[in-house]
């Protein structure tokens, strides 16, 4: 097995990032979403242009975006940041063929201590209620569903840092 590798999103990653956002998304919503929708939603959220223009913001610590990597292969993301309602996780994204070795719980670790960083004490995500498959990996890493601050097909989940 090779040795993955965790960094900072950098310019060049931008299309690598997309690619992976639209095999996970594919994967993830198959059952939930139809392709068209998918597709759109990737395309706008993903854009590469879209992910090259965050990159300052990593570059001065004010935006959490990391990549993993495996033989210098794409093959993963987390992005979390602040917002008024507080620190969120704002996506964590494997290739399908990479889920279940413990490198999400990798980026999700790194994203934890860049939030402890600035200080932050909880933090909260949105996962639809239908993902099975991102509840479970939320809750095994702790995170607590808040159902009073659902919205709409989405749970709030929260997860206090020690």
């Amino acid at each position: 097995m090779s040795t993955i590798v965790y960094r900072p999103l950098i310019t060049n990653d931008a299309d690598a990032v997309f690619a992976v956002a639209q095999e996970a998304w594919r994967f993830t919503y198959a059952s939930i979403f139809d392709p068209a929708f998918i597709d759109q939603f990737v395309s706008t959220n993903y854009a590469p242009a879209h992910l090259r223009a965050l990159v300052h913001l990593v570059d001065s610590n004010a935006l959490f975006f990391d990549v993993a990597l495996d033989a210098n292969r794409v093959i993963g993301f987390c992005n979390a940041g602040m917002t008024p309602q507080g620190a969120q996780l704002f996506r964590i994204y494997l290739l399908p063929t990479y889920i279940g070795r413990g490198i999400g719980s990798g980026l999700l670790q790194r994203g934890e201590a860049f939030l402890r960083d600035q200080g932050v004490d909880s933090y909260f995500c949105y996962v639809h209620k239908d993902n099975e498959l991102g509840k479970r990996f939320y809750l095994r890493q702790g995170f607590v569903h808040r159902a009073g601050l659902d919205r709409d097909d989405e749970w709030y989940m929260e997860k206090r840092l020690s």
